[in-house]
């Protein structure tokens, strides 16, 4: 995986490859709380991946997002990357903002899930001037935690995210999925996961929103007990330029446990931006 260096530590990222031009929307794939850039779905992160051969994505997977240009980023601590994991929405934001100068994108489209999606919105009202669009998947504008998560995770950490894990897939989802989340939120070590949630405790960007004029896809589900639909909704109103989509079934990781609707809903609204 390519890595740039930021500040004496190294970021890691994946690229699928796809050559930029100068109308070419580049996507930024931003991971949730205690997770890494492998959340995200390896048949959006490569169109060479091995899994469409051997029959692993999904059946009806048509590769709309294969002509974009895509990014998945290991925030500080996460993943591949160095550094240290942040305690602040805003932090992240501005490592984000300093990833892309570094490596010279423009025309971005921040695809963010849950913290991701918040980190998302910091960047849109720090107006960064690469920042064209927004996909926020699981997202709100204020993130409601429970203290007795954060307490858990620094004083009970594995049965906390048993917890974390239990109430983020839909009932129905397969257990490999939720074993993967619990595995990389486990190898991520309490600090990193302590850290990430006190952040979205304390992101509130609420009475902000008449300020963003980014054009913003909000993708929420019916099961997802993290971020409630409502919640979603009820920002997607008030933001000025947004699209909403509502996905059935499904919990609070959208992007995994519906990948190919997810995939269709985020190309058809890449289209209407050019």
């Amino acid at each position: 995986m390519p890595k740039i260096s930021l500040h004496g530590y190294e970021l890691s990222y994946n690229f699928n490859g796809v050559s930029n031009s100068k109308e070419s929307t580049n996507l930024l794939l931003v991971h949730g709380a205690g997770g890494q850039k492998v959340d995200w779905p390896i048949a959006w992160r490569s169109v060479n991946d091995l899994t469409r051969s051997l029959g692993l994505t999904p059946k009806d997977h048509g590769g709309e997002l294969d002509n974009y240009p895509i990014y998945a980023l290991d925030l500080p601590g996460h993943g591949e990357s160095g550094g240290e994991s942040r305690s602040s929405v805003e932090e992240y934001a501005e490592v984000v903002n300093e990833f892309v100068r570094a490596i010279k994108l423009d025309n971005v489209c921040i695809v963010g899930h849950s913290m991701g999606a918040s980190i998302a919105l910091n960047a849109a009202l720090n107006k960064y001037n690469w920042l064209t669009a927004m996909a926020m998947i699981g997202g709100a504008s204020k993130m409601f935690v429970n203290d007795a998560i954060l307490e858990g995770l620094k004083d009970n950490f594995e049965p906390t995210i048993d917890n974390i894990v239990k109430y983020s897939w839909y009932k129905n989802t397969g257990a490999f999925f939720k074993q993967k989340a619990r595995q990389r939120m486990l190898e991520a070590g309490s600090k990193v996961v302590h850290d990430d949630f006190y952040a979205c405790s304390k992101f509130d960007v609420s009475d902000r929103l008449a300020e963003i004029d980014v054009p913003t896809l909000v993708i929420a589900s019916d099961y997802d007990r993290m971020v409630p639909l409502k919640i979603s909704h009820d920002m997607a109103d008030q933001l000025s330029r947004s699209t909403f989509v509502t996905l059935e079934n499904c919990g609070h990781f959208q992007h995994i446990e519906q990948t190919s609707r997810v995939a269709k809903e985020l190309a058809n609204y890449l289209s209407t931006l050019s």
